[in-house]
């Protein structure tokens, strides 16, 4: 057989083995083929497409560039292009393909479509409506126009409008990926958790393999107290991907809300087997740890996990607090004052910062902190409780009988600040300032 029959020959396999989703070997049926010439530019594009398949956009986008240098007028493969740098996040890059066809086919309906999709990433939905409109001029049925316009309309959290969208992506095409799925976020998001739970189970029926809605579905039956039903959605992605962590950490999750510590304990430490730098592993173990007494063990998870967690507002509150009571304050200081600078209007985290701060005795800076979280939240009495234990210490007895009066309004019920308003009230209080200040140092557990 010559070159030429065998690389045709292989081209042959490679189709076979695409559509039997053996991607892998067919990439390289079709780099031996391209070998053999490298001239021919569909080769080029099936090869893109194969790696596309795999995930390995990066590899994709080069061999449409190869495509692209051999015919550089194929609005297909400059289509597809764009999208993969949409993927990357090259965003510049994509818009220019997609302007490319524009010049070269003003009626290509997916160069509008696509460009959805690249200015939604980019946070200018404005343009991503008028290229739906554009779009919409071409055909009034692209299913795929309505789905990334829906993805504007849920970034802008317009749940509403991003809800009719994926119903009329549904009507033109009632097997459309993902479509339910995203409903299902959109009423979540809204607070209809029950209407949520029918939308997931529609897209598991379209598709019951899918990772991803397995585990938001899962997590949405946390959220409902079905635990049940909750654990077998993560137990069914542990039987397609028995290492995945997400899955293992989540199991995690469900057995500390059932209060199963050493279930969940398990499925932590073999997140970390997993993954070391798993974000929030760390700190589960280490917040059971606490939960037994084992500051010490706990505080070297914590510290660990302080090399892996990102900027997950939620995350560094929970981290913050978890440190406080581990007695690593400085670090947890640290955490905190992170936090704030993400969530600036936070009272919480403004508060917590100020706790930190009055165990590393820097009152002031915790009086500043305190004051902020009450501009922000007026009616705060933790934050007027802890004020008043701050001036307290400074010896500025009327200001702290001022906050934990108003603490006391709030909360009149509130026994830690009935205690205080009533030592207030009393002579003799210096005796008790002493014991006030030592409650700090051995560090008190942040409240919401």
């Amino acid at each position: 057989m010559n070159d030429w029959l065998d690389a045709e020959s292989r081209v042959e396999r490679a189709h076979d083995l695409y559509e039997e989703g053996r991607w892998a070997e067919a990439a390289a049926e079709l780099r031996a083929a391209i070998d053999i010439n490298p001239n021919n530019p569909t080769w080029h594009f099936n090869l893109a497409l194969t790696l596309d398949a795999m995930e390995e956009h990066p590899r994709a986008c080069e061999e449409y560039e190869a495509a692209l240098a051999l015919d550089p007028n194929d609005v297909e493969t400059l289509n597809c292009l764009g999208v993969d740098l949409t993927r990357l996040g090259r965003y510049r890059q994509a818009l220019e393909k997609f302007q490319r066809i524009q010049k070269i086919n003003p009626d290509y309906e997916p160069g509008f479509c696509n460009r959805i999709i690249t200015y939604t990433e980019m946070g200018d939905h404005e343009s991503a409506e008028l290229m739906f409109h554009l779009a919409s001029q071409l055909t009034t049925t692209c299913p795929l126009c309505y789905y990334n316009i829906g993805n504007s309309f849920y970034d802008r959290r317009m749940y509403d409008k991003a809800i009719r969208c994926w119903q009329e992506t549904l009507k033109l095409d009632n097997d459309h990926p993902q479509a339910n799925a995203r409903i299902a976020e959109a009423c979540w998001a809204k607070g209809d958790r029950q209407a949520a739970r029918g939308h997931y189970l529609a897209e598991l029926r379209l598709a019951p393999g899918d990772v991803d809605v397995l585990l938001d579905f899962g997590e949405l039956l946390m959220e409902l107290k079905d635990y049940a039903e909750a654990g077998e959605k993560f137990r069914r992605v542990l039987e397609q991907a028995p290492d995945h962590p997400e899955a293992h950490f989540c199991l995690g999750e469900l057995a500390m809300m059932q209060e199963e510590l050493a279930v969940a304990e398990e499925q932590f430490r073999l997140v970390l087997r997993i993954d070391r730098a798993f974000p929030g592993a760390h700190a589960r173990v280490g917040q059971i740890l606490l939960r037994r007494g084992q500051n010490k063990q706990a505080a070297k998870h914590l510290l660990a996990e302080l090399k892996n967690c990102g900027d997950d507002p939620g995350a560094l509150q929970e981290l913050g607090q978890l440190l406080i009571e581990a007695r690593h304050t400085r670090q947890a200081n640290s955490v905190l004052r992170r936090l704030v600078r993400l969530a600036p209007q936070d009272p919480q985290a403004q508060h917590n910062l100020a706790v930190s701060f009055f165990m590393i005795d820097k009152l002031d800076d915790g009086i500043r902190h305190c004051r902020r979280a009450l501009k922000l939240k007026p009616e705060y009495p933790l934050a007027l409780y802890n004020l008043a234990l701050a001036h307290l210490h400074k010896g500025q007895i009327l200001r702290a009988r001022r906050y934990i009066a108003r603490a006391l309004m709030i909360a009149p019920k509130d026994e830690q600040i009935r205690k205080l308003s009533k030592e207030l009230g009393m002579g003799g209080i210096w005796s008790r300032i002493r014991s006030q200040l030592d409650r700090w140092q051995r560090g008190r557990k942040m409240r919401d």
